[in-house]
This record gives C-alpha cells, sequence and structure tokens, in this order.
C-alpha cells in the first residue's frame, strides 16, 4: 500500500530510532509535529496496517515482535515462564497467552499476561534476539515458583528432562537459592530425582528444604500422597 509523504517519512523515522513501539506523543517530538497532525497521522497509519494498537495507550510498528512489545507496554518485565521454556525449545506447546515476569503489578493486556514478581527475585534475565527475556536457568526456576504460568508442574518436569544438557547446574543451584522460596528447592529436587538426574546439586538442595509439607502443584488440590524425602504433597 502506498504511504503519503508524511506517512513515510514517520515509518522510516521509527525504524531507524527503533522504536517498534511508542505513543503517539513520540511521533509529535519526533516529526515535530502538532497534536492534531499526530492524531490523522497515526489514524493513516492503522488504516494502512502500518501501526497497530497494543493497550495502555502505546502503539507498535505492525511488524514488531510481539515479545518486544509485550516487554515495553509494563517495563521492567521480561518474558519467562511457559513463553521462555517454548522460546528454547524446552517445551513444544506454543501457549495462546505471551507470559512475562513484572516488576509492577499489571492487568493482562491484549494476550500478555504479566506476573509480578518482588524486587529480590526479579533477576536472571538477558537481551537475546532484541527480547528482554529469562536466562533458561531462570526460566526454570520462575517456572518453579508459578507453575500455573508454565502448564502445570508435569508440563515443567517435562521441560527441565529435556533441558538436562542445556543447563548449568551451578547456576540453576544458585538461581534456586536466590528465590528464596523452599517449594522451589523441593519441587526442583523431587524433579530431579524423577528423571534420574545424578549430580551434586541434589545433595546441596536436600540440605536446604526446610520442615513442614508444600504441595507439588499449588494450582491444584491437595492428594495426601506425601514425599517425605522432598516433604512434599505429590498432588498431580
Amino acid at each position: 500500500m502506498q504511504l503519503s509523504k508524511l506517512e513515510d517519512l514517520a515509518y522510516r523515522a521509527l525504524k531507524e530510532n527503533n522504536m517498534f513501539t511508542f505513543k503517539s506523543k513520540d511521533i509529535r517530538l519526533l516529526l515535530n509535529i502538532d497534536k492534531t497532525k499526530a492524531y490523522n497521522l497515526v489514524k493513516a497509519l492503522k488504516k494502512k496496517g502500518i501501526v497497530k494498537g497494543v493497550g495502555k495507550r502505546f502503539l507498535a510498528l505492525s511488524e514488531s515482535n510481539d515479545f518486544s512489545v509485550a516487554v515495553n507496554i509494563n517495563s521492567p518485565s521480561y518474558v519467562s515462564f511457559w513463553s521462555a521454556l517454548n522460546f528454547y525449545g524446552f517445551s513444544d506447546q506454543m501457549p495462546k497467552l505471551i507470559f512475562l515476569a513484572a516488576a509492577k503489578r499489571s492487568r493482562q493486556i491484549n494476550n500478555f499476561k504479566y506476573v509480578t514478581l518482588s524486587k529480590e527475585r526479579f533477576f536472571g534475565y538477558a537481551l537475546v534476539g532484541g527480547v528482554t527475556i529469562a536466562e533458561k536457568e531462570k526460566a526454570i526456576v520462575d517456572s518453579l515458583l508459578f507453575p500455573k504460568y508454565a502448564g502445570g508442574i508435569k508440563e515443567v518436569m517435562r521441560c527441565i528432562k529435556s533441558a538436562l544438557n542445556e543447563l548449568d547446574f551451578d547456576k540453576l543451584f544458585n538461581y534456586a537459592l536466590k528465590m528464596n522460596c523452599k517449594a522451589v528447592l523441593r519441587r526442583l529436587g523431587f524433579t530431579l530425582e524423577e528423571i534420574n538426574f545424578k549430580g551434586k546439586i541434589l545433595k546441596e538442595l536436600k540440605k536446604r528444604i526446610g520442615k513442614g509439607y508444600e504441595l507439588l502443584d499449588p494450582s491444584l488440590k491437595r492428594k495426601n500422597d506425601f514425599n517425605k524425602e522432598w516433604l512434599l504433597d505429590v498432588n498431580y
């Protein structure tokens, strides 16, 4: 579709400045135009399919990667949980929602599901292919904290099994400790034993599981099938 001179200028300027996600006011500042002209310009670009609305008054170039859009409209955040597990090829399931860890609370926007993490748990992410995403080990740890955002504990366990040859187990252990959650340590240890993993991490995890029982999958009902070694109700 042919663009007007101003539309083409706007499109090129946005791309050149890596502004794949932006607001109407950014267009005004970028092109030095007034509010009315910017409004009409955005309206025309939307009609021609160059730009789309993505929530919170944000706009995005239609060619933009959904992961990047999701991260930008609620910052700081990073792609994690089931979406990250799929990104790394650990899960062959493609979730309909894009799951992100966020530093501040946000409602679901379009198909972007933001899971709020405390400041202490907001770590372990990197820029990969232009997308801010959990490191492999942190994607596992986040999913053990909230299995329901990763397809449930059975799916998380399958992902860990498929990821064994790609994980840094020292990092995985340290990230699990840093979450300051006994349930994460227990679920990790239980999973590793279930898939017949042999390594020093199991011994270190067992030293730190604490007392009392936790649910293996907190999103499911109790089953009273107790695993005494990892202090878990194996409720899947």
